[in-house]
């Protein structure tokens, strides 16, 4: 069915960015995700999105409005596929095979099943801040918005965007 498609492909998404989340320019430093790589796949679940916790070293986040929230939904699910080709998004499963699956089914459908995404999205606390060509940023992050972890720290790393719903929680590193 429908559902049990969408349900996969969403369950796919955890793991795809788990799976590509950024790294530093050095390889000798390692991920910013401060998951061990023997884990990942295991903890690359709903509740790891869930939490304000951030999986990472080192991030940059910004809470986002609700339209910044609904545009980060849009380029990780698109309404049409005319709007799905995006650069590095190609790389991830999920994405592969919702575009496939958004090109067999009605627009009906697809509006529907985006219905069922957007609501489990917006139980997250957070995504990856993308670009419309890319599903992680790490480079500088510019702007008032803009919130450093660990405090302190150098720009850059993992660009997070805070669901709007979640504004006022605290924001960690875990």
């Amino acid at each position: 069915t429908i559902n049990q498609r969408i349900a996969k492909i969403y369950e796919q998404f955890f793991l795809d960015i788990v799976e590509e989340a950024p790294n530093p320019k050095s390889a000798r430093d390692g991920s910013y995700l401060s998951i061990p790589a023997r884990m990942r796949s295991e903890l690359a679940r709903p509740e790891l999105l869930q939490t304000a916790d951030l999986p990472f070293t080192k991030a940059q986040y910004c809470v986002c409005t609700d339209d910044q929230w609904t545009m980060h939904f849009d380029r990780l699910f698109p309404e049409t596929i005319e709007n799905a080709k995006r650069q590095n998004f190609g790389r991830c499963t999920y994405y592969t095979k919702y575009v496939a699956f958004a090109r067999i089914i009605t627009k009906k459908s697809l509006s529907r099943a985006r219905r069922v995404l957007k609501a489990e999205f917006d139980k997250l606390a957070w995504v990856p801040y993308t670009r419309t060509d890319r599903l992680w940023s790490s480079g500088k992050m510019q702007g008032a918005a803009w919130e450093m972890l660990p405090r302190g720290a150098n720009r850059g790393g993992p660009a997070i965007a805070i669901n709007p719903l979640r504004r006022r929680e605290l924001v960690t590193l875990r």
